[in-house]
Order: structure tokens, then sequence, then C-alpha cells
């Protein structure tokens, strides 16, 4: 017995209810076990109790031993004196609150059908990446729905905490903020860093300045990114970009990055950081104000059409970076970036905000935007699919990405649902 299955055990009830007794020989009635506090102090709080026809409140203590409960020091923690019940599977000791009080203590080891136990473990034990593959099939559907609303706004509330990081990194910039969240997406993993390294850097004031003036808007991209150091001049482009920089450069005395620090190693050509550069530039030539249009808007469609028709310069139609030609191509923002765009950026800004100012409405359109996205085709998504889970959008996808890294590999499985579904099936 391990005292998570205990717990667990204790939160559904998973035991015998037949009258009930204290190890003292006090009547005792479970009306709410509490909630499963995760946590620092005790494992369940607010839990309701009718002990000897008293009506009692307080909090549960849940352990494998009677032993561990000093063995926590628990005896001398005064945080733990509103403990009202101390929950074990064996032992005999008295335990006693730091007030010297007598805690009364509930032996649930004769009570718990060994099936229930086996289950539990079969479940843990599991070394499959998800260890519910082997019954999942026979968990009923509206469980994994269940499962899946709460995983996905679990998933942003957890990315929402980086978004308040970032909003005190700048002072509560959400302008900036947008930036850097839109131009990671660019910076996909390999060049993640650098875009978020430029993003802190670019000059908002220059952007909204230059808006509608494409080519001011790429010499600062490119020029701040460290790319025109040492670009050849053998083209137009490039050289009107240069000279536009270094005059921009030195009149408001602006800083750039190595351009040592870019890696085009081991790359797709479109995946090129300068290539990505002159999309993320081009989309930022005629808006320069994403955050706001991104909480304003009410339709997802307004952008797709405006990311759709970016003006991008002809050069990076036979360019990927700055060196050589290549062969003609399209310089478009494809379907699967913009629904990289939609997940990691749009829908984050917008769920993110709508948590910050309480407004129920945005964080609503954020789940909408992601439902409008097709399911992500990723090899850690395809498994949860090819076991029957019902997945129908990113909004499910992105579900499934937190149920893979934040309870299948962690073994949380008594903490899921679909886990809880599978233990509790008679």
């Amino acid at each position: 017995m391990s005292e998570d299955i205990l717990q667990f055990i204790w939160r559904f009830r998973l035991f015998r209810q037949i009258p009930l007794f204290t190890s003292a020989g006090l009547p005792i009635r479970i009306l709410h076990p509490g909630d499963w506090n995760h946590d620092a102090g005790p494992d369940f709080q607010s839990a309701l109790l009718y002990i000897e026809g008293i009506y009692i409140s307080g909090n549960v203590e849940v352990h494998v031993s009677a032993k561990d409960w000093y063995i926590h020091g628990h005896q001398e923690n005064p945080a733990y004196n509103s403990v009202i019940l101390h929950v074990i599977w064996e032992g005999e000791d008295p335990c006693y609150l730091a007030d010297g009080s007598l805690l009364p203590s509930l032996n649930l080891k004769e009570l718990i059908e060994p099936e229930i136990v086996w289950k539990a473990n079969t479940l843990l034990q599991n070394i499959n990446p998800i260890p519910c593959a082997y019954d999942i099939k026979n968990v009923p559907k509206h469980i994994k729905l269940q499962v899946l609303q709460r995983a996905v706004v679990e998933r942003l509330e957890v990315r929402y905490e980086h978004v308040k990081v970032l909003l005190k990194e700048t002072q509560g910039d959400w302008e900036r903020v947008t930036l850097i969240l839109i131009a990671s997406a660019f910076g996909m993993k390999v060049n993640k860093e650098q875009f978020k390294a430029l993003s802190r850097l670019l000059n908002l004031k220059l952007l909204k300045k230059f808006a509608h003036q494409p080519r001011l808007v790429h010499a600062l991209f490119f020029g701040q990114a460290g790319f025109l150091q040492n670009a050849s001049e053998r083209e137009s482009y490039v050289q009107d970009l240069k000279k536009e920089y270094a005059y921009i450069e030195k009149l408001h005395g602006l800083e750039s990055l190595s351009p040592y620090q870019w890696k085009f190693m081991r790359m797709r050509p479109a995946n090129f950081p300068t290539f990505k550069l002159a999309q993320l530039a081009s989309l930022y030539t005629h808006q320069s104000s994403w955050f706001s249009w991104i909480t304003t808007t009410e339709s997802l469609d307004e952008i797709k059409y405006f990311v759709d028709n970016l003006e991008i310069p002809e050069f990076w139609s036979n360019h990927y970076h700055f060196e050589k030609e290549s062969v003609g191509h399209s310089t478009s923002i494809s379907k699967e970036f913009f629904q990289l765009l939609v997940i990691n950026s749009f829908a984050l800004i917008l769920f993110s905000y709508g948590k910050y100012v309480g407004n129920g409405r945005l964080v609503n359109r954020s789940l909408e935007w992601l439902e409008h996205m097709p399911v992500e085709k990723n090899k850690l998504v395809r498994p949860f699919k090819s076991l029957g889970l019902p997945l129908e959008s990113a909004l499910d996808s992105q579900a499934v990405l937190q149920l893979r890294s934040s309870y299948c590999g962690k073994k949380r499985c008594l903490h899921c649902g679909i886990g809880a579904s599978i233990i509790n099936r008679s």
C-alpha cells in the first residue's frame, strides 16, 4: 500500500460504508472527505465528519502507518492542529496534536477490497508511456471529454503563469509580451531563445512609427538581429536595408545581437532564421499593435486573412538567407504554421489577458479559437488518438499534451479522471 493510493481511496470513499468506528471505538460518519490538497499542509481540507453525534469540520491527514504522524513531525507542528481525523492503513499508535489533544484515527485496512488496491497498482506500475492504454477503451466517452476539457484549461493556466513572469519582466507591457510570444513561435525549437532575445531588444516605438513602411520595418528587424553586419551587398534589397539601418541605428542608439548566435545547421531552408524573420517583420509591417488587435477582434478569420496576405519582399521568394540565391518558392505562412501561431501566441495572449482582468468572454473566446484549429499532428498526440480518445481540434490535442507531461509522464494516474474511472469501475 502506498500513501497516494490510500489518499485516492479516501477521496472517493472506496471502502465499505458499514457503520464505522474510530480506533477508540467512537461511531463516525464521513459526510465529506475533504478537498485533496496537493500543497503543503494536511492532505485533505474542509472535511465534514459526524463523530459520536457531533458535526466536526476540519482537515484530514492520511498515512500508511500510524507512526508516520511522528516520523513527519506533525505532533510538533501547530499547522496540524486543524486535523480532525488521522486515516491510516495500519498501526495502533495513539497520535497527539501539538496542543496535546488526542487525534481520532480510522483504520481502513479491513474495509478496502483487495481488487481496488490491485487495480491501482496495475495502473501505476504499467511501463507504457500512457499507463491506462490497456483499459482506456472501456472508459465512458463523457469521462474522456471531461478530462480533456479540464486538461486544456490546466495547460493554459500553467502557460499563463509564464506570461505573468514576462509581464513582471516587462513592467506590465502587454505589447512587448505579445511580441515575445509571437517571436518565440517563429524561432521554433532551434532559434527560440534567439528570437526571444531579439523581441526584448526591438524598439516598439520605432515599429509603431515605421508602420506601413516595409523597408524600415525590415531594416529594424534584420539590423537589430545582427544579420546586416556581414551581409553581402550584391542585391539592392540588402543595400537598402543596410543604408536604412545605419541611419536609424546611429540616430536612436540601437543595440543589436551577434549574427553568430543564430543557428542554421540541420534545418530545412524554410525554417532558416533569416527567412522566418522576414515573415515576422512583414507581420509587423502594417500591424504594430498585435496585443490590441488580438484582444479586441471578435473574429479569428480577420487575423487569418491578414496573415494570408502578408506583403513579403520579393527578395525572399528566391532566397532563404542573404548570401545565396535559391530556387523560387512561396513566402506565405503555411496553414500549419498559422496553427502554431494561434496555439502558442494568439489564443494564449487572449486567455492570459482574460484571466488577468477577470474577463470570462476573452477566456472563452481563446478556447473557441483553439477549437477552430485542427488537431496537431505530432508523435506525442498520435498515440492518444490511436487509443480512441475523441480528438477533434487543437483544443483536444493541447489537452493530451498536458495529460502526457503532467499526468502520464509523472504517473499521476490517481489524479486523472480516466485513471479514477478505471480503478472505480466495478
